[in-house]
């Protein structure tokens, strides 16, 4: 969903930026249901037509938003794609990743109404299982580079589990009650658990070895 004027001056660019971290800090401190365009002008302390200069409605400049937001989650993906990184033993890799993820996206403490924005507008949902597609595409290599030797297809379909696991997380790190450092504690472990099935080298002979369980017929 590109803006309805790119920003290519700087201060246009300025503009934009405001209206975003206005948009944050009203999803901090009311919710997504108090996000229109007049309310983001308002804590922008600009004209609301200065918004529609650059967006049609409040749901694009959420999606604006969403995107900056996953694309703050790649670049954390992207810093662990290093020779350095990827010379770790698979544990200490993940766990780290998992971690660092984790740290990102709960930066703005706005999980649980992104959450929301996801359940009511369809454009933020389509983002979405872009950036799902992306990151099971990149997870399920970098399995492989690990040293997986499962088929590609067989990754795949693992990683997507992960992104699953991950995204149960995300959701349940809003519940009032959650301990924020238990939840990553245990996050981390079923993820590493589940990692750790297609890491054949990893604990050979162990009840995850996947040819412990390997199922008779089972086919890619």
């Amino acid at each position: 969903m590109p803006l309805r004027r790119k920003p290519s001056q700087r201060r246009s660019q300025e503009r934009v930026a405001l209206i975003l971290r206005s948009t944050v800090e009203i999803l901090q401190t009311q919710g997504i249901a108090a996000v229109t365009t007049n309310s983001i002008a308002s804590q922008a302390g600009i004209p609301v037509s200065s918004i529609y200069q650059y967006f049609r409605d409040k749901v694009e400049i959420l999606a604006a938003l969403y995107l900056d937001y996953l694309a703050g989650i790649e670049a954390v993906m992207e810093e662990f794609n290093t020779p350095e990184r990827l010379a770790l033993p698979w544990q200490e890799y993940f766990s780290e990743a998992i971690e660092a993820v984790a740290r990102q996206e709960t930066r703005d403490q706005i999980t649980r109404e992104l959450d929301i924005g996801l359940a009511l507008f369809p454009e933020l949902m389509e983002i979405e299982l872009a950036h799902r597609e992306k990151v099971t595409e990149r997870l399920a290599a970098t399995l492989r580079r690990l040293g997986s030797s499962w088929s590609t297809a067989r990754l795949k379909r693992l990683a997507l589990f992960l992104y699953e696991i991950n995204s149960s997380a995300w959701r349940h790190r809003e519940r009032p009650d959650t301990v924020a450092n238990e939840l990553l504690e245990w996050q981390t472990a079923a993820m590493l658990a589940v990692i750790g099935r297609c890491m054949k080298e990893a604990w050979p002979g162990h009840p995850t070895d996947p040819d412990r369980h390997s199922l008779r017929g089972q086919s890619d």
